[in-house]
């Protein structure tokens, strides 16, 4: 059996591996929340991360080049619900926020008993996709904040009287 058959038939086992392996990067009694419910309703980060993590090994596992900017592209789609939530969480470095993608390469050396280079080379560029989406967020996340505070100053300049608006004529 060659790698990529035993990664289909291990495909499930390894889906939910490296979703609990996701989850246990929370705070204990978060990880038991996340893992409770399969109902997107009451557990809406448990479902994204989950969906997040098996969009993304069904890439990982498709003929896809990542060095084609249409598959990265499509490589960051699949991550992003489960980078943007852990971007917008503090408690989540860069490090820790896109860290669980490699644990996929042991998950998957674990379970299939091989090594394989071409797929250790795909989970790297998981990770620099992650990291871009990561930052992507983060940087969406400061200019919302900048443009509030913005808006806070000139709302409080304009309440002591110190702006005028312009008219027109």
């Amino acid at each position: 059996m060659d790698f990529n058959q035993k990664l289909e038939k291990n495909k499930k086992k390894i889906i939910d591996l490296w979703f609990e392996a996701v989850i246990r990067t929370y705070p204990e009694e978060t990880a038991r929340i996340l893992v409770k419910s399969k109902n997107r309703f009451d557990n809406p980060v448990g479902c994204a991360t989950m969906q997040s993590v098996e969009d993304t090994f069904n890439l990982l596992t498709e003929k896809n080049d990542f060095t084609k900017e249409t598959d990265m592209d499509r490589l960051e789609s699949a991550l992003d619900p489960v980078v943007r939530i852990r971007a917008v969480q503090s408690m989540f470095s860069a490090q820790k926020a896109v860290g669980f993608v490699f644990t996929l390469k042991k998950i998957v050396k674990e379970e299939t008993g091989t090594w394989n280079e071409s797929f250790d080379s795909k989970v790297d560029q998981t990770a620099l996709a992650a990291f871009n989406r990561f930052m992507k967020c983060r940087e969406d996340i400061f200019l919302i904040r900048a443009n509030e505070s913005k808006k806070r100053v000139h709302h409080a300049f304009e309440r002591a009287g110190l702006v005028r608006e312009l008219k027109e004529r």
